[in-house]
């Protein structure tokens, strides 16, 4: 090796050093990136999970509250007594506030003025556009909404309770929901858009909405002034917020929902049927409501008077005697017998048009939408209680006549519990509707006995008692023997089809031996028993 060689050797001493200098440099990049990676990941999948944990404690604490809605739960009352205002009266809410660990939840500025010093003000209310609802003016979240007002400075337009039924409230482990806002929905929704969007397009923007159980309708006035009978729809609010960690200070969500009843069901009258209706044996047919009246009925036939006066604790008008005996697609025939019929139109249930000047409406037609037997028993069969029993064959509504299934003859049946007292009506809550749903035709028995609603899919005859407090609901055609059992075999109304598409048929509805029925509009407001309001629509508020 000469000496030229020698001394390139030696000036390439410590390259190997330098390669593997930038080499460990560029692995600690890699790995210092991939850390960062992994954190930016986990921050977002924390911040995510915490969103998810926000979003569905908003839900938990809507549904929350549309339970204590049930009509015999802690809120219906009040919640029924919302309305949207008017000039000479404000509009008034209800909050429910869900503390953790006994802190303080307050939805004005009176806990602060902005989300970094009150995390739970309620600051999407002015979206809202509610009328005749004091906020305070200036700046504010709903700047450019065009909102004169902007937020709640008291509690002066709200009742705030806390909801002590919830699991953990006050509680540490409390879910995340703080509060839950319930109002009566108004016609325009401000929340929809800058200008809002209106349910119907003539009526006022106050005007509230209702539901008749198939749509929302705006009406003059209150719901409760109505008829036929339309329910209040709520509108839900429910704000989530979960608790700060570190610089992260808690995602905040808010999830509203409309609910309402479905409006009770009131045939307009005791018996209510497409077909011809025969009558015979000592029957008795009540038109007077037993909800509102109480009657003394004195005489049979031709010399029968009945004297009635308000129930107790009614207003001086409110007992109802414009209900008829019968009302039917048909006609109504009387097979001896020496039955009553009680109403305000004269004792003959045979007499009667269209014009509903007598005892008996006859010969309706078109038959009333509302009343329409197909519809109803597929809207009310929907989480209805089944038989324990089964029932054989197949059901075909195209042949004429209908072909149902045999679900037998049954005896005794309970269905939910009768209540006791009658005729003096039973306080919400002493008893137990049902909604049960037969899904063929049926025989009963021995003194069959409930309250709410019966629902036979086919054929229904009853021999040796019936005691109901409710509405009976039948497709086909109804075969009623002997009256046993309590001295009113009904309290409420029965409601009753023809076969489907046996236009050339006759089958008529025969009600006899000594049943008694009597008309009851409380037993048919109360049908859904201690079921919460529907759900009509649910979504997220982003704001």
């Amino acid at each position: 090796m000469n000496g030229k060689n020698i001394k390139r050797l030696k000036n390439q001493r410590g390259i190997a050093m330098m390669v593997a200098l930038l080499a460990l440099l560029l692995l600690a990049a890699i790995g210092m990136g991939l850390m960062f990676m992994a954190d930016t990941e986990n921050s977002v999948n924390n911040n995510y999970r915490d969103s998810q944990k926000a979003y569905f404690a908003a839900r938990a604490g809507a549904e929350d509250a549309r339970l204590l809605l049930a009509r015999d739960a802690t809120l219906n009352g009040n919640a029924m007594a919302l309305t949207t205002g008017n000039a000479g009266v404000p509009f008034h809410m209800i909050y429910l506030e869900n503390p953790t660990n006994a802190e303080a939840i307050d939805p004005t500025t009176a806990g602060g003025s902005t989300l970094a010093a009150n995390p739970y003000l309620d600051d999407q209310l002015c979206w809202e556009r509610f009328a005749h609802l004091t906020l305070t003016p200036g700046a504010g979240p709903c700047g450019s909404n065009g909102q004169g007002g902007q937020l709640l400075t008291d509690s002066t337009a709200f009742t705030a309770t806390t909801m002590t039924q919830t699991a953990g409230v006050n509680g540490s482990d409390a879910l995340p929901f703080k509060w839950v806002r319930i109002t009566a929905k108004q016609n325009l929704m401000g929340a929809l858009g800058a200008s809002g969007t209106k349910v119907a397009n003539a009526p006022a923007n106050d005007q509230q909405v209702c539901w008749d159980g198939s749509q929302e309708v705006v009406v003059a006035g209150t719901c409760a002034s109505v008829s036929p009978t339309v329910m209040p729809v709520w509108e839900i609010t429910s704000l989530a917020v979960t608790p700060k960690v570190g610089a992260n200070p808690g995602s905040r969500r808010m999830v509203q929902m409309e609910v309402a009843f479905k409006p009770p069901l009131i045939p307009p009258a005791p018996i209510s049927v497409m077909a011809p209706v025969q009558l015979q044996g000592s029957y008795i047919l009540n038109a007077y409501d037993n909800c509102a009246c109480n009657c003394t009925t004195s005489g049979n036939g031709s010399n029968q008077s009945s004297s009635c006066v308000p129930r107790a604790g009614q207003p001086a008008n409110a007992c109802n005697t414009s209900a008829h005996a019968i009302y039917t697609q048909n006609t109504v025939s009387v097979n001896g017998g020496s039955g009553n019929t009680i109403t305000s139109f004269g004792n003959d249930p045979t007499q009667g048009t269209t014009t509903q000047s007598g005892p008996s409406v006859q010969g309706v037609n078109p038959w009333p939408n509302s009343l329409n037997i197909n519809n109803l028993i597929n809207q009310y069969k929907v989480g209805a209680s089944l038989p324990n029993y089964t029932c054989t064959g197949t059901q075909d509504l195209t042949t004429t006549p209908a072909t149902y299934k045999n679900c037998g003859t049954q005896t005794g049946q309970t269905f939910g519990t009768y209540p006791s007292g009658l005729p003096t009506e039973p306080a919400p809550g002493s008893y137990t509707t049902v909604t049960e749903y037969v899904p063929g035709s049926v025989k009963l028995t021995a003194d069959a006995s409930g309250s709410g609603i019966l629902i036979v899919d086919g054929d229904l005859e009853i021999n040796g008692g019936l005691n109901w407090y409710g509405l009976i609901l039948v497709r086909g055609k109804v075969s009623f023997t002997g009256g046993a059992g309590a001295s009113t075999n009904l309290f409420g109304a029965i409601l009753a089809g023809d076969d489907v598409s046996a236009t050339n048929q006759v089958q008529d509805d025969n009600f006899g031996g000594s049943i008694n029925f009597h008309y009851d509009v409380c037993a048919l407001k109360n049908l859904s028993g201690a079921n919460p309001p529907q759900l009509l629509a649910t979504h997220e508020i982003m704001y």
